[in-house]
């Protein structure tokens, strides 16, 4: 007990100490993704999957008579049209052609009984080396996936088709991405505040109530 109370009076202590749990229960959390995706790949749950532009349902999208796609608003969809309930990982193979695309994230319905899409429910891409984007979804099922590319009139793409689920090594479970780092960086100091203050609330009212019964 005196050294946990030595560690949460000394600052920087205190501090490291968020620091280093954060980061450990990072690798948990990544250790029990991969674990768990390996799991509902031996079910059968989660199935690799190749899908092509075809598998969605356009809206305010056309085709041109090269092949390219092309936006007509400023709201372009495309909602896939038979969504396995278990999709971790979704790899697309896309070019945009004219322009940046502004925003090109992905939406999922969590629950079966949402009818619209939420902006709370979406994720953005990480771009890899050979120009596909990859979107990583919350573990956990889902009853509906919508690609939102772009944000723009007049956005053309070529949509070469999409990996569902493609098969991942140990290591890509561990990879930082710009989030975790932001995490790593303000998540730990704001729980060592938040530590802090509730330690100096609780040492506070300890004295004010000894005080008080010595009163009596």
């Amino acid at each position: 007990m005196k050294k946990i109370t030595g560690l949460l009076k000394s600052d920087r202590r205190l501090l490291a100490l968020c620091y280093v749990a954060f980061f450990v229960g990072s690798l948990a959390v990544a250790l029990f993704g991969f674990a768990e995706d390996r799991m509902q790949r031996a079910l059968g749950n989660v199935v690799t999957s190749e899908i092509t532009a075809a598998d969605f349902d356009w809206v305010d999208v056309e085709q041109q008579p090269d092949g390219t796609l092309v936006s007509t608003s400023y709201d372009p969809r495309m909602l896939l049209k038979n969504c396995p309930q278990y999709l971790r990982t979704v790899q697309v193979k896309v070019e945009f052609l004219n322009r940046d695309p502004g925003e090109f994230c992905l939406f999922y319905l969590p629950r079966p009984d949402m009818e619209e899409y939420d902006a709370n429910y979406r994720v953005w891409p990480h771009l890899e080396a050979d120009g596909s984007y990859t979107f990583t979804l919350p573990h956990g099922k889902i009853y509906g996936m919508r690609l939102d590319p772009g944000i723009y009139t007049n956005v053309q793409f070529k949509m070469d088709g999409a990996v569902l689920n493609p098969t991942r090594g140990l290591a890509s479970y561990f990879a930082p991405t710009r989030v975790w780092a932001l995490c790593q960086l303000v998540v730990p100091a704001l729980l060592a505040g938040v530590i802090k203050c509730v330690t100096e609330s609780f040492v506070l009212l300890k004295k004010r109530g000894g005080r008080q019964l010595g009163g009596k």
